[in-house]
């Protein structure tokens, strides 16, 4: 397995459009992400990168230098190619292949983020999408991110890898991915149909969809968790 940069010829395969089945469609329906999203491979191209083997794609990652800390993961799109120096290295996104899941390459996409931000003296921050909380929709973000095992370590396992490499838990990024539609597009987009204004619950989703049907319109607001990666010898680093 190697890391290698995300190319144009990468991003015209078939293998790098099949990797987003990873995440539900709901997700890719966020309006800054999608505004600024294709901006990453022209204007931050070392750090986009992605995982092969005998030349098939195992995974991506995606992130974004910042100056100050943004509210949000789409926060963090839409500063990150702002002004001002940045000063740390958000991440965006980490998909590994679904028929290439369980074999530890989200660590290894992982290691390679924070050392990107490292090798830069920079923390790595990281909008950490629970990877169980859809199992658990009706669930507070709050409560859930607060859950741990019967060892201490945290519950779920994709914030505990992050804890594994020592990253801490600073809060809760909310509304950090939004979106928003005509109740039709909100159908389109989860595969169900809302007969009447409420709440639903969507596979995939960490959260439940709202519908207005007097207004004509749905939403999705996906929170995430705060986690830092402190650069080594800084407040809260590592030793």
């Amino acid at each position: 397995m190697k890391i290698v940069p995300v190319d144009a010829e990468l991003r015209g395969s078939q293998a790098f459009a099949d990797i987003r089945r990873a995440w539900p469609e709901i997700v890719f329906h966020d309006a800054i992400s999608n505004a600024h999203w294709g901006r990453l491979y022209e204007e931050r191209t070392e750090f986009q990168f992605a995982l092969v083997e005998d030349g098939e794609l195992l995974a991506e990652g995606n992130s974004i230098p910042v100056a100050g800390m943004p509210a949000s993961w789409r926060d963090a799109l839409r500063e990150g190619f702002g002004a001002g120096e940045p000063d740390r290295l958000c991440a965006l996104a980490i998909l590994i292949d679904p028929d290439h899941q369980k074999r530890g390459l989200s660590r290894v996409m992982l290691e390679h983020m924070r050392g990107l931000a490292h090798a830069r003296g920079w923390d790595l921050v990281a909008p950490v999408r629970p990877s169980l909380k859809h199992l658990y929709p009706l669930t507070p973000i709050e409560g859930y991110a607060e859950w741990h095992r019967e060892d201490g370590l945290l519950f779920d396992p994709w914030l505990r890898a992050h804890e594994r490499l020592g990253a801490e838990v600073l809060g809760i990024a909310h509304d950090s991915l939004v979106a928003e539609g005509t109740v039709a597009e909100l159908e389109e987009w989860t595969g169900l149909r809302f007969p009447e204004s409420g709440s639903y619950v969507v596979s995939g989703a960490l959260v439940p969809v709202e519908i207005d049907r007097e207004h004509d319109r749905g939403a999705y607001r996906e929170p995430n968790v705060w986690m830092r990666h402190a650069f080594p010898g800084s407040a809260g680093g590592e030793n």
